[in-house]
C-alpha cells in the first residue's frame, strides 16, 4: 500500500497514477501516521524544503519507521534523526545517498554512493531532455525545468498566425496591461496570451491573429513605451518549422 503526497501534482501525473495501488494524502501528517517507509523526492529550495522532515514531523511517525533520502541531505534534519535513535523514539533506519555530520558513523545511518545520475541511463534522459528543453524554447518560447524563471507552456491554437511575441519583464503592478494597450494601438490582435512570474521576473508569451509588417520595429517601440520590458523575442511561424534565422528579431534593452 503507498501513500503519496504532492503539493504540485499536475492533471498529466496524477492520471498516471497506479490508483488501485495508491492512495494521495493533502496533509503530510496524514502520511507520517501510517507509513513504515518513507521516501523523499523533492528538490531542495531554502525556506521550504529545509529540514522538511524535523523533530516535529518526525514525533508523528511511527517509532519503526525507516526512511529514505536520494534527493538532498538538507530535506531532513540529521540531529533531529539521531535524537529520535538516541532516546528509543526511532528504532528504524536512515539510509541516504549524502553523509551527515550528527550521523557520522552512526549504526543506523545507512550511506549508499550518489551515483544514480550517472548511470548510462541516466546520462542519456538527461542529455535528451536538455536538448529538448532547449528546442522548445528556441521554437516556441516555451520554459521548463528552469531554476530562475517559471514554467511557462502556451500551447498551439488552431488557425494562428504562427506570430508569437516573448516577453521577459519586470514582475511590476501594470506592466501586462501596458503590454498589451501598446499591440492593440499598433492593430496587433491577441488571440491567446500566458502571464506567468517568478520574484521580480514575469514572463509573457502572446500569440496573435495577424503578422505585425515589421516585428523588430514593433519590439523596439515597445521597449520605448514599457518601461519594465527587459527583453523580447519574436518568434514567426512557430509552429511550421519555419523559424527563419536563429535569434531573428531578438531585442534587449539594455544592450540599446
Amino acid at each position: 500500500n503507498v501513500v503519496g503526497y504532492d503539493p504540485v501534482l499536475s492533471l498529466e501525473a496524477a492520471l498516471q497514477l497506479p490508483g488501485d495501488r495508491m492512495k494521495r494524502v493533502t496533509d503530510l501528517d496524514d502520511l507520517y501516521e501510517v507509513c513504515d517507509y518513507i521516501t523523499v523526492h523533492v528538490p531542495y529550495i531554502k525556506g521550504v524544503t529545509h529540514h522538511l522532515i524535523n523533530a516535529e514531523a518526525l514525533s508523528k511517525c511511527k517509532p519503526n519507521v525507516h526512511l529514505l533520502n536520494f534527493a538532498r541531505g538538507e530535506i531532513i534534519d540529521g540531529a533531529a534523526v539521531k535524537s529520535g535513535f538516541d532516546n528509543g523514539m526511532l528504532t528504524g533506519k536512515y539510509i541516504s545517498d549524502f553523509s551527515d555530520p550528527d550521523l557520522m558513523g552512526h549504526p543506523r545511518h545507512v550511506v549508499l554512493p550518489h551515483l544514480g545520475a550517472s548511470t548510462e541511463e541516466a546520462e542519456e534522459n538527461s542529455a535528451a531532455m536538455a536538448a529538448q528543453t532547449m528546442m522548445d524554447f528556441l521554437e516556441t518560447g516555451t520554459i521548463k525545468n528552469s531554476v530562475n524563471f517559471p514554467t511557462t507552456i502556451l500551447a498551439p491554437q488552431k488557425n494562428s498566425s504562427g506570430a508569437r511575441l516573448c516577453i521577459v519583464n519586470r514582475n511590476e503592478p501594470g506592466a501586462l496591461g501596458e503590454i498589451t494597450t501598446f499591440l492593440g494601438s499598433k492593430g496587433l490582435n491577441i488571440s491567446q496570451q500566458i502571464n506567468t512570474s517568478r520574484g521580480d521576473i514575469a514572463y509573457t508569451v502572446i500569440d496573435f491573429s495577424n503578422q505585425p509588417e515589421d516585428p523588430n520595429v514593433v519590439q523596439a517601440e515597445l521597449a520605448q513605451a514599457c518601461k519594465y520590458i527587459i527583453s523580447l523575442r519574436f518568434l514567426g511561424q512557430v509552429f511550421d518549422d519555419k523559424l527563419g534565422q536563429p535569434g531573428t528579431y531578438f531585442y534587449v534593452s539594455w544592450a540599446q
